[in-house]
């Protein structure tokens, strides 16, 4: 009982700014007696869903952006939905462009999944120029009242949450130095401060919001480096007070006992908590830097995999003369969100199993004949009661969610017969879900090990520029640093999605990335104090990284 309380505490607002955003429209258009417009609204009220527990300036950003796709993405599908081979086509483009952005611009789960969602429902309503000017102005209806649900609802643009764990995560650094947890929690702090950087970058923070963070990053630089050079552990009374301190905004002295490098570094954090110091702007990433990155990672074959699968599925489903034909690219498109091969089996049984129950539990609501209000509120509740479990359970995630779409097609089809369509969800989802696991195998299977070796150069190239700032051409290192934490976030996740996508008798050790690894976190741990080394010495090993990175790039190491 207590997990499940604390579970509802963490994202309550999550799983009511969601239901609100996609409920209220079908609320409301029940109440105006046009339960069909309620259900394209719905559609553009998809968009609340996106943001999570993000600063709510970038949450309000990204869902906006999102409305904005949907509002012209939606009544364009009921154009296409007159000829079976453009709606496929198109449906096919939107799904991989759409997958390439959230790739591309990081945007977390559901990813791309509700913006195909509304595409592919969409197929199945054709409509004339003066429909789709509709269908437009509805769904963009559902957005303005996404957009205030997420004013109103959800965390401000406060970053205590984010700042307070990149300052534990220092305390970790501190605590596990000299221990056999040490390597563990420095690769904690390094994605940490990689995640508070997001953080800052999505709230604009100010400076004064600032100068803890560059504090934090300031004590973190010398954190590692007694992690690494510790060969016992640290005497906490000698850090620890004084730590504390800087993480309340306290400026103490540091103890004359603690480490030279501890001692410079608090000392040097103690002097950006002062308000009459002046904190340097944080360094932003445009989103066009972002998408032109991206072309030459492994996003871009895991997008091109999303829109060829979904247009096969659209095709498929057209072929088999099915009623819903767009069901089974929909379930294509929510088992290929897996990054790798492990999670797409993994979500394919949950879907479904999750569907199976779903389908039960739609069966046993439509039962009754409720009314068209009992639907829309029920809807409301399963959305919320979903997005409390979906990341932890996923199959039950999607039971709860099976009944949304139905709602959907109840309300925008109140004559429609509801028990076919329960059948033809179920089926169609075994189809899609098996389509599904066939394409990953055979749709590029490789892509992402093939551009294993290119993120690794530029890793290599970051942790490269940084120390040639450092030691050989001074230069305002911040954004060096940042670039290296990018990297290596980048690395470890392709690299477990490597990992993920073989099997057992084809893999391969990796002595790469380990190394990249540590050479990472020493880059960004350079001690206070320490000499610098001689400038030709620095040369001759950076000429030797730039040899080593471009052979990674050929594929040749």
């Amino acid at each position: 009982m207590q997990w499940l309380i604390a579970l509802v505490r963490a994202r309550w607002h999550l799983g009511l700014r969601a239901a609100l955003s996609i409920g209220l429209p079908m609320v409301i258009g029940v109440l105006i007696g046009r339960p069909d417009w309620g259900a394209l609204a719905s559609m553009g009220g998809l968009a609340g869903v996106y943001g999570g527990d993000t600063p709510r300036r970038h949450r309000i950003r990204l869902v906006g952006a999102v409305g904005l796709a949907m509002a012209i993405i939606v009544p364009v599908s009921s154009l296409c939905a007159h000829v079976t081979w453009v709606s496929v086509l198109y449906v096919g483009l939107v799904a991989g462009g759409a997958s390439f952005c959230c790739l591309a611009l990081r945007v977390p789960p559901p990813r791309e999944y509700l913006i195909v969602l509304a595409a592919l429902v969409t197929t199945g309503m054709p409509s004339n120029l003066g429909g789709a000017l509709r269908v437009c102005g509805l769904v963009a209806a559902g957005v303005v009242i996404s957009i205030g649900v997420t004013i109103a609802i959800g965390p401000r643009d406060s970053l205590t949450p984010a700042v307070d764990r990149a300052w534990s995560a220092v305390g970790d650094l501190l605590r596990t130095a000299g221990t056999p947890e040490a390597g563990g929690a420095r690769s904690r702090a390094v994605a940490t401060f990689a995640h508070l950087r997001d953080a800052l970058w999505q709230a604009g923070a100010g400076p004064d919001e600032l100068r803890s963070p560059a504090a934090a990053e300031i004590v973190f630089m010398a954190a590692i480096s007694a992690s690494i050079d510790a060969r016992g552990p640290l005497d906490a009374a000698t850090w620890e007070p004084t730590f504390n301190d800087l993480r309340a905004g306290k400026l103490t002295p540091p103890n004359p006992q603690a480490q030279p490098g501890l001692r410079a570094a608090f000392a040097a954090a103690a002097g950006v908590l002062r308000p009459d110091v002046e904190v340097a702007e944080l360094e932003k990433i445009g989103v066009v830097e972002l998408l032109r990155e991206a072309r030459h990672s492994a996003a871009f074959p895991a997008a091109a995999r999303i829109g060829v699968s979904v247009a096969i599925g659209a095709a498929l489903g057209h072929s088999l003369g099915l009623a819903h034909a767009y069901w089974v690219a929909l379930t294509v498109a929510a088992v290929l969100l897996g990054t790798n091969l492990t999670v797409v089996v993994r979500r394919t049984w949950h879907r479904i199993a999750g569907t199976i129950v779903g389908v039960g539990i739609a069966a046993a609501i439509f039962s009754t004949h409720p009314a068209s209000l009992t639907v829309a509120l029920v809807a409301l509740a399963a959305q919320f009661v979903a997005e409390l479990v979906m990341p932890f359970v996923y199959a039950v995630g999607v039971s709860l969610i099976t009944f949304i779409p139905m709602a959907l097609y109840h309300l925008a089809n109140p004559g429609s017969d509801i028990g076919t369509a329960l059948g033809a969800r179920l089926l169609d989802t075994l189809i899609g879900a098996a389509l599904a696991v066939v394409l990953r195998f055979v749709l590029w299977p490789k892509a992402t090990a093939a551009r294993l070796p290119q993120v690794q150069a530029a890793t290599l190239r970051a942790i490269t520029d940084l120390l040639r700032g450092r030691w050989l051409t001074p230069t305002h290192l911040d954004p060096l640093r940042r670039d290296v934490h990018r990297r290596w976030v980048a690395l470890h996740n392709v690299t477990q999605d490597v990992a993920a996508d073989q099997f057992r008798g084809d893999q391969r050790p990796d002595e790469i990335t380990p190394a990249l690894d540590e050479l990472a976190i020493l880059s960004l741990g350079v001690p206070f104090g320490r000499p610098k080394p001689q400038p030709e010495d620095v040369e001759a090993l950076l000429k030797e990284f730039d040899r080593i990175a471009d052979s990674l790039q050929d594929g040749a190491p």
